[in-house]
């Protein structure tokens, strides 16, 4: 799972480069760095959710109720810059807002590689929170 969602996110920000003119590759390790993260948190969220639930049905649901709850939240349909301070803070909790910042950072703020490390270690904390969870609850359902 973690390859394909590696893949789509490669595919993306090759398709936002090459015919919307978006300059990601002006940092390239960095945009790689935070696409791996993204992509190994995505994948974790997906295995947990596999887990968790009972059925195909509500895999769908939980699904998107991630996805609608990630996205508003983290910043990923209006920026946070443009929020109040505490829904700006509660936005932070979320993971989809760390990857934002760190694509931002490249893309928007013109800064380096140093400045997708933060939100890539903190991707990839919410990774292994959601791996772990996976683990654990997989163990109890034997």
């Amino acid at each position: 799972m973690f390859l394909i969602v590696l893949l789509q996110g490669v595919v993306l920000v090759s398709f936002g480069q090459i015919f919307l003119g978006v300059d990601y590759l002006r940092q390239p390790l960095a945009i790689f760095l935070m696409v791996a993260a993204l992509a190994l948190w995505i994948a974790s969220l997906g295995l947990a959710i596999g887990v968790l639930v009972k059925g195909e049905e509500q895999v769908l649901i939980w699904s998107m109720l991630a996805m609608f709850l990630f996205s508003a939240l983290g910043g990923c349909w209006f920026p946070l810059e443009s929020t109040g301070g505490a829904f700006a803070w509660i936005g932070h909790l979320m993971p989809s807002a760390w990857a934002m910042d760190g694509f931002q950072n490249i893309v928007i703020r013109g800064l380096g590689f140093s400045s997708v490390l933060l939100p890539a270690v903190i991707l990839a904390g919410y990774a292994l929170a959601f791996f772990g969870l996976a683990l654990w609850r997989f163990d109890k359902n034997d």
